[in-house]
């Protein structure tokens, strides 16, 4: 019995280790790609929108962000990445904390977004 309990506490600690340090490496991107989409002017069109990182990687013409939006009452309840199609436009100013989406047809959504501390 104390042989199986020795055994098995090694494995425990090594995987609890791995949570831990993943969870770190997570949040630390997180934070990264919010520091470089909020600095962001971005003013153009989608080239590609793709789910990334537990978020939306946005392709423009001139730039590449990865940003996490939230769906609202400003989006009508419409998810993101159902909306948004190759072609429509995308305007935001830097320090914004909301994101235009203009539909190929002329509709506009608003996008908040998850903020990383």
């Amino acid at each position: 019995m104390n042989k199986k309990v020795f055994f098995f506490i090694p494995i425990f600690i090594i995987v609890m280790l791995y949570f831990y340090y993943a969870s770190n490496s997570m949040d630390n991107r997180d934070q990264h790609n919010y520091k470089y989409f909020i600095k962001s002017d971005l003013r153009g069109t989608v080239i590609e929108a793709r789910e990334y990182a537990r978020g939306v990687k946005l392709q423009l013409e001139n730039k590449t962000v990865v940003f996490y939006p939230t769906t609202s009452n400003l989006n009508d309840n419409n998810i993101f990445l159902f909306t948004v199609q190759n072609g429509d436009s995308i305007i935001k100013k830097p320090f914004q904390d909301t994101l235009i989406l203009k539909k190929k047809n002329g509709t506009f959504f608003k996008y908040t977004f998850f903020k990383f501390k």
